[in-house]
């Protein structure tokens, strides 16, 4: 006799998505992870206790303390967004293309009116690539049964007995 254990596979869940303007134009595509990525919860746990941990002291806050989005869109930058394609940086005029690394991706998201657009659009992304996961894993694995049967056989719901403590 023995134990059998299946090794579990990676439950990474990336997809490629079009980042559009206003006129349906694609101006760049990013693959996108689905917000339940293991690293990317740890990111958004960290980021809530470093507001908590650092109190309400208004005094004691520092020049490398961040506040609390700039958290959130580091978090994103680094976990959520897994790679890109179409992404340009214009420095001082000069426009280069940039490969898809955590320093770049929080640079993006940090950049202005742009980099909030982005994070907005791969916040919503991630949900929706996750939840179309969740729901898949679902359809899958299908619904467990319910130890307990509420109804009766009638199919109207079982009335409750009250316990002898109850009663007194």
């Amino acid at each position: 006799m023995a134990l059998k254990v299946a090794i579990q596979k990676s439950k990474e869940v990336a997809l490629w998505r079009e980042y559009k303007d206003d006129d349906g134009k694609v101006l760049a595509e990013f693959k996108i992870r689905g917000d339940g990525y293991k690293p990317y919860r740890v990111a958004l746990e960290r980021a809530n206790n470093q507001i908590a941990s650092k109190g309400f002291e208004v005094s004691e806050a520092g020049i490398g303390d961040k506040l609390f989005h700039e958290l959130l869109i580091e978090a994103a930058a680094c976990h959520l967004i897994a790679d890109w394609k179409g992404v340009e940086f214009d420095e001082n005029g000069k426009i280069t293309a940039q490969t898809c690394t955590a320093e770049t991706a929080t640079k993006l998201l940090s950049m202005g009116d742009i980099g909030i657009a982005v994070w907005v659009f791969v916040k919503t992304q991630a949900q929706s690539i996750q939840q179309e996961a969740d729901a898949y894993e679902a359809d899958i694995l299908g619904k467990s049964i319910t130890s307990i049967d509420t109804t009766a056989q009638n199919g109207t719901p079982k009335k409750r007995v009250k316990s002898t403590k109850e009663q007194e």
